[in-house]
């Protein structure tokens, strides 16, 4: 992954990088501090346990009611004095079993530590049953934490932890976790090839940022399954496990956003970016708030889901949609939608895999044609750079330098020193730059268009000055960007006209990256005709655009002769 670097990605995507820290330094708070206790399931043997009595009471808390759950053990069947365990799935919801007098598992969080929420996750409350218990009574005082879990009646389940999760849920949830894991890994697969790779900026962006909504969309479908805290219960992280589902939806909605704006053919729009912007500061006010224990996620995440819905549209809005825009947003916002009625009709995240579905098709669809796309272009580009660098070392500019050389070497020895050495670096930074497939420092290629130059003005003598004003030159910049212009200035200027010819070059820091201005005082050029005179410079052009997203025009100087300038946007500068 040579070509990847977090230092460069978090200066691309600050906001994005922000988010993403936020959300992974809550998720580990929670897996360290989970602020709830676990006692293993074990044994064998199902039943559903109906409970002696219900008793409900109104309190002033949480959602506002408690229900007190008693079961006589001795009317439990027997295993033949083999252990049996209380099985009960719970959603936000306190817990706390009691038995003669003695707590034997809670749910309720220490008053004395901190801690991120009020909710316990969604998970299993086990209790192992022993043969000594029969004739106790055994109590569950059950606490909904909100009013979406106020009316939930759970099932209590006598049985052994392996025919639970291999005859009860892996049946009914087995394809949802099989389709959650495919779109993780095959997310992730995609997001690392994507940055291992040398891309173009803008395929590289697009292959990532869909491989991070199907890891987060996978993770949020994953963590959601009733079966994944029974396969993790040993960790006791059943809370941490609820909070990366959550925050694994807040991320998959941001990075959908991010994607859109990427999908715009032009590049992203600065309504897309400001909306971006927007959705990020949202999520992070919505994380912050959460971690004082001010605003719960439970709460607000679904108003923060229909906010970041509602900015992908603005995003679209100052440009007419191209397809590929469309077919990502409409057929995603549909998946969604379309998963939320299931869920709603049926109350389990099994029964709604849509979104997963078209995520799944996406990845190869739609991400792996991204990374063809990209492979197949820096091929053609790779092979008109071979070509570019075996035009430029042509028979009759060696032939000339050669000739050149040769006349120096009887009326000016050390002049000829000087240009046979200009011309061995020339072309072996020509031969070495096949090999180079990112950019180099700027230092590097003026040395490279210095060789050059030196072997020029050794050919025609004092017709050549060149006047360099390079004082800022912390920055990288594709190989073989500043030689070829400089090659062109002196092949349509000086080796057409034969009349002296003074170039300039200079460098600049701007707002956005820095600018490379070359001058020269020739006949001057059409800028509107520049690639069909001038083919090297369209080659700089689309390699400049290829490999750092920069940019290369062309235009007159008033006082006859032609000005070429290079932007390099500031994640190469």
């Amino acid at each position: 992954m040579k070509n990847f670097s977090f230092r460069r990605f978090f200066r691309i995507e600050p906001l994005l990088a922000l988010a993403a820290a936020v959300c992974l330094f809550i998720a580990v708070f929670v897996w360290k501090r989970p602020g709830m206790r676990v006692i293993s399931p074990s044994v064998n043997a199902f039943f559903v346990l109906q409970p002696q009595s219900v008793t409900e009471e109104a309190i002033d808390d949480y959602a506002g009611v408690r229900r007190v759950y008693e079961f006589d053990l001795s009317k439990a069947p027997d295993n033949k004095g083999r252990g049996r365990s209380v099985f009960v799935y719970l959603r936000h919801t306190v817990a706390v079993l009691e038995m003669e007098g003695k707590t034997p598992a809670d749910t309720g969080e220490r008053a004395d530590q901190w801690h991120i929420g009020r909710t316990p996750g969604n998970y299993w409350l086990t209790l192992p049953i022993y043969a000594d218990y029969g004739g106790k009574v055994l109590r569950i005082t059950l606490t909904p934490v909100y009013d979406s879990v106020r009316d939930d009646r759970p099932m209590f389940l006598l049985i052994d932890r392996e025919p639970l999760i291999t005859l009860m849920l892996l049946p009914k949830e087995g394809a949802m976790l099989a389709l959650s894991v495919l779109a993780a890994v095959a997310g992730a697969f995609l997001s690392l090839t994507a940055l291992a790779l040398e891309l173009e900026p803008k395929s590289r962006m697009r292959a990532f940022y869909l491989g991070a909504v199907a890891v987060t969309g996978g993770l949020w479908k994953l963590f959601s399954l009733s079966v994944t805290p029974l396969l993790l219960d040993h960790l006791g992280k059943q809370k941490a496990i609820w909070f990366i589902a959550i925050l694994s939806y807040l991320l998959m909605l941001l990075f959908s956003l991010r994607l859109t704006t990427l999908l715009r053919s032009e590049g992203s729009s600065r309504a897309g970016r400001a909306c971006c912007a927007a959705g990020v500061l949202a999520g992070v006010l919505l994380l912050g708030l959460q971690i004082a224990n001010v605003a719960e996620l439970h709460d607000t995440v679904a108003w923060f889901g229909v906010g970041a819905s509602i900015l992908h549209v603005p995003a679209l809005l100052d440009h007419r949609p191209g397809r590929g825009e469309l077919v990502w947003l409409v057929p995603t916002a549909l998946a969604l939608w379309a998963d939320l009625a299931l869920f709603r009709r049926s109350g389990d995240v099994a029964a709604a895999p849509v979104f997963l579905l078209w995520l799944v098709v996406n990845l190869f669809l739609r991400g792996f044609g991204f990374l063809r796309a990209a492979l197949r272009q820096e091929r053609e580009l790779r092979e008109a750079r071979t070509q570019n660098l075996i035009r430029q070392i042509q028979p009759h500019f060696i032939s000339n330098s050669l000739a050149a050389i040769h006349m120096l070497c009887a009326e000016d020895p050390a002049r000829a020193m000087r240009a046979i050495a200009d011309f061995s670096d020339y072309l072996h930074a020509n031969f070495d730059a096949l090999a180079v497939t990112e950019p180099v420092a700027f230092l590097q290629e003026l040395g490279h268009t210095k060789a050059y130059l030196g072997v020029q003005q050794a050919c025609y003598a004092e017709k050549l000055s060149v006047e360099y004003h390079t004082e800022f030159i912390t920055f990288s910049l594709p190989p073989l960007t500043l030689q070829p212009i400089v090659e062109n200035c002196v092949k349509h200027g000086l080796a057409e006209t034969h009349r002296p010819m003074h170039i300039v070059i200079r460098t600049r820091a701007a707002a956005e990256g820095a600018e490379i201005t070359v001058e020269d005082d020739g006949p001057g050029c059409d800028p509107a005709q520049d690639g069909a005179l001038h083919i090297g410079l369209q080659n700089v052009r689309e390699r400049l655009k290829v490999m750092c997203g920069g940019t290369l025009t062309v235009a007159a100087r008033p006082n006859g002769g032609t000005a070429v300038t290079v932007f390099v946007p500031k994640r190469e500068a």
